[in-house]
Parts: structure tokens; C-alpha cells; sequence
């Protein structure tokens, strides 16, 4: 039977502590084999934790969502995955979590329900285990740095070495899968769970009557002893119908070498200072060679005239006039920077100003010649400007046949590449 990473979808790796941490490469969008003896290869099912139940409990476990980019900022965003809250500013999940958007463009939702109001957390840092394989799933565990404290308390985690004398007991899961088939993930569930054999690193469970499904990667596995509750597993992958089987990475085997020395390089650290943001700035003449080149939540993104910050769905940009929604601008009203700093701005594509822009025609007797009266009194006209002199250039790279014109301010092919 086909396999399902618990989460269906998820950055790149390893990332490494401080800001520069790299995304992981990359198990593309929850599908990859595992090493675990009847682990065939992974299928694509969404679904809730199977036979749950909603709770507006468990605040610590969090919602991984995309990051919000329009405004007025609203919840119609992918829930990518689940993870749980180990220190005042880490969360813990699952690495295949990071598989397909990069940790800056994620955000972390504490609530019952992304459709209703919760607290949404900036994730400035992602630090993926060293070993994991994204083709075997070992060692398949983050850790996420968020700008500030969540408001809620941390679970407790178990250190005990989990053995076989655990196989039989009932645990219970938390994860914010969709709450039905092919449905959008996004309300937090619970149910019952239990463990049916341990290996080094992982444990797996059958329906006690619930199970962990797609969305619910980095949910955490709680176990009830000496009347306290603590997390004992992280959510990794199931059967693709989430009616067999569940697997979970132990915790206890990864606390020492890798959970807890990061929380103790996070309590010693000192914050960093504020990114200085300006909305007002150039991006579609300020070229970039990667991601950190760029604002946050933004991408460094191939363009048809250089590289450019801009964002995934949106490509590169300029930000002009305050605003509340779309319908204050003449295109989308977007979110720049993050945090207390964010503000909404109107947004014009580059490619749009490119395309407003006629280019100057070339001089007869000069292939190549650039017009001299260009003039640019704002951010927009001045990123215009730049573009079709770019465009004007490119047309001029290649010398037209003889008697042929060239075709300037044509409509450049678009990038099929996202970032």
C-alpha cells in the first residue's frame, strides 16, 4: 500500500543555526521512499488525524502555514504541516515539513482553527538535523526559531528511553490535518493511538481508533506517566489511507546530541537587531544573488532581466502607497517586511512595468544607442525606466538580420521557475 508523509508537504537543507541557515533539498511535496522494513513508496492523501476529535486544547501544538503575503491577511493559505512547542521561541517538527518552501516563508499558527482568529508567529531560523536522509526519512527532525516568545507554555519532553515494554500502551496525537478527504487542512484534532513495536529511532501505531494522516508531520505524540503528560514522538509518515499504520521519530533518541543542545545555544543568544526594511527601495533594479540578498519572506528570483527579490506567486515588484486591501490599489495590496515592521503596500510587478515602458527606438546609424531624456520622479517610473533600458539592451545583444526591424518592448517569455 502506498505510503503518506504524515505532513504532504514541506523546505530545503540542511539549514544551519543563524539567519543564513540553507533549506533542505528536498523531498518534493511529501513523496519519497523509506528504508523502514513494509514502508513502500509514499502516495499524496490529505486527511485529518482519522477518528479525532476538534480540541481547542493543546496550545502548545502549531499549525505551519505559508506566509501571508496579501492583505487584508487572512487565513485562505496552505497548512503545510504540524509542530509542537519545546521552548518559549522553538518549535519542533518534522524536517520533510521544510521540503517545499524555504523556513522564512512559513509561519507558525497558535489557535484551534486557522479560520478563526489565533496568533501567527515569524519563523526567523530553521536548524534540520544534520543526518537526516530525505530519501530513507531518518533522522527526520527540525527545529524552528520564531522572532519572539510564543504566549503559550511548552510541553515537557520525555527522556526516558522508550523499549519494548511500551509496545501496547495507548498515546494520544494532536495535529492540524484536514478534516476531510481532500479538504484543506487547518482545524486541530486529537485522538487515541497505539504503539505497536519501537525501533532506535522511530515507533510505529496502529488505530486506537485514531491515526495521524496527511497535515499532521511534526504533530507531536503525547504519553501520560506519573500523571504528567509529555511528548514522546514527532509524526513522520503513515499508510496512505491513514487505516494501517503511523510512524513517529522518537524524541528520547535525539534529545542529547541534537534537541537540546540547540535550546541551550538559543537561551544563550543574544537577539539580533531589527532588519532595517525600506519599502520605498528599487527591487526591480536592485539585483540579488540569493535568498539572504532579500527581505524577509522574500525570494531571490530569476527574472527575464536579472536576478530579483520578489515573492513565490507574485514574482519581483514595487511597493508604492499604504494600503488596506487590493481595492485601494490598482493591483494587490501586499504585506512587506515582518513582524511589528510589516506594513501593506500597494505592489506593481516588475514585468507590468516593463510591458507600460515603450523603449526608445535605436539611432539609425547606431545599433544600439540609448535614448538620453528618460525621466523617473518616483520608485515605480524609476524601476520602469531601468527595465526598458534592460529591455533595450537585450534587444540590441543580437544584431537583426539585414532589412529586419528590431522588435523592441516585446512581451518577455515567462519564467516557468518559481524560486
Amino acid at each position: 500500500m502506498p505510503l503518506i508523509e504524515a505532513g504532504g508537504r514541506g523546505g530545503r537543507g540542511p539549514a544551519s543555526f543563524g539567519r543564513r541557515a540553507g533549506a533542505l533539498a528536498l523531498v518534493a511535496a511529501g513523496v519519497v521512499g523509506c528504508a523502514d522494513a513494509g514502508e513502500p513508496t509514499t502516495g499524496s492523501v490529505r486527511a485529518a488525524i482519522t477518528e479525532g476529535t476538534p480540541t481547542d486544547g493543546d496550545p502548545a501544538v502549531a499549525a505551519l502555514r505559508a506566509r501571508r503575503v496579501l492583505c487584508p491577511q487572512g487565513h485562505d493559505v496552505d497548512t503545510l504541516c504540524s509542530a509542537v512547542l519545546v521552548a518559549p521561541r522553538v518549535l519542533l517538527t518534522a524536517a520533510h515539513c521544510l521540503s517545499s518552501r524555504r523556513f522564512e516563508e512559513m509561519e507558525a499558527y497558535f489557535g484551534s482553527n486557522v479560520a478563526v482568529l489565533g496568533y501567527h508567529a515569524r519563523i526567523i531560523e530553521a536548524h534540520v538535523h544534520p543526518g537526516y536522509d530525505p530519501e530513507t526519512r531518518q533522522n527526520d527532525l527540525a527545529l524552528l526559531l520564531l522572532a519572539e516568545p510564543a504566549p503559550v507554555r511548552a510541553v515537557q519532553l520525555r527522556g526516558a528511553p522508550l523499549d519494548g515494554g511500551a509496545v501496547g500502551r495507548t498515546i494520544r496525537i494532536v495535529g492540524f490535518g484536514a478534516s476531510f478527504e481532500d479538504g484543506d487542512a487547518g482545524a486541530k484534532q486529537t485522538g487515541d493511538t497505539v504503539i505497536t513495536s519501537v525501533d532506535a529511532t522511530t515507533f510505529r501505531t496502529e488505530a486506537g481508533p485514531s491515526l495521524i494522516c496527511g497535515a499532521d508531520s511534526g504533530s507531536p505524540a503525547l504519553l501520560v506517566e506519573d500523571g504528567v503528560e509529555r511528548a514522546v514522538g514527532i509524526a513522520r509518515s503513515g499508510d496512505a489511507a491513514c487505516e494501517e499504520f503511523g510512524v513517529h521519530t522518537r524524541v528520547d533518541a535525539y534529545l542529547a546530541d541534537f534537541v537540546e543542545p540547540y535550546l541551550e545555544a538559543v537561551e544563550a543568544m543574544t537577539p539580533a537587531s531589527p532588519e532595517a526594511l525600506d519599502p520605498g527601495e528599487d527591487f526591480c533594479a536592485r539585483a540579488c544573488d540569493e535568498d539572504d540578498d532579500c527581505p524577509a519572506g522574500m525570494l531571490c528570483l530569476p527574472e527575464a532581466f536579472g536576478k530579483r527579490c520578489g515573492y513565490r506567486e507574485l514574482r519581483s515588484g514595487l511597493f508604492g502607497d499604504v494600503c488596506g486591501v487590493s481595492a485601494d490599489c490598482d493591483g494587490p495590496c501586499v504585506a512587506f517586511g515582518a513582524g511589528s515592521e510589516q506594513t501593506c503596500r500597494c505592489f506593481t510587478p516588475c514585468r507590468e512595468l516593463l510591458l507600460a515602458s515603450p523603449a526608445p527606438e535605436p539611432a539609425p546609424s547606431a545599433g544600439c544607442a540609448f535614448g538620453t531624456d528618460v525621466h523617473a520622479t518616483s520608485p515605480a517610473s524609476q524601476g520602469a525606466a531601468a527595465l526598458a533600458l534592460v529591455a533595450l539592451a537585450c534587444a540590441c545583444a543580437t544584431r537583426p538580420r539585414l532589412g529586419s526591424r528590431p522588435r523592441l518592448g516585446r512581451r518577455p517569455r515567462r519564467r516557468s521557475d518559481r524560486g
